[in-house]
């Protein structure tokens, strides 16, 4: 992926120079709905971020993803791939605690996914 972002970035492209610096602003973004404690605000700014990934390289997902999220949405208040790819890592914002851990439950129920789940919360 990220050759061919280079690539397309040393020619210019404007769809990707308009997404590159959209990711810019929601990073800044993302860091104040973090000091605000604003997990939906902070679930959107991800959600938007996914769809700029997408738009960067439409091969970064594929079908067990797409699936993963869709099965996550009623959970989530966002999520996206995180890292440089190749990794097999998904960041899943969960609404709220409770929603969270039905998810999680569901996850490790549910033959369809075999994931491995991390525990990790940004409020204590």
């Amino acid at each position: 992926m990220l050759q061919k972002v280079v690539v397309r970035y040393l020619r210019r492209d404007n769809l990707l120079v308009s997404s590159i610096k959209r990711l810019v602003e929601l990073a800044k973004i993302g860091r104040e709905a973090l000091m605000n404690c604003d997990v939906d605000e902070l679930g959107e700014i991800m959600l938007e971020a996914w769809r700029l990934h997408q738009e960067l390289d439409p091969y970064c997902s594929n079908e067990f993803i797409d699936r993963l999220f869709s099965f996550a949405t009623p959970y989530c208040c966002g999520y996206k791939l995180v890292g440089a790819g190749g990794g097999g890592f998904a960041l899943l914002l969960a609404k709220d605690a409770q929603l969270a851990k039905e998810l999680r439950q569901r996850l490790e129920d549910d033959k369809h996914f075999e994931v491995k789940v991390y525990d990790w919360q940004i409020f204590l």
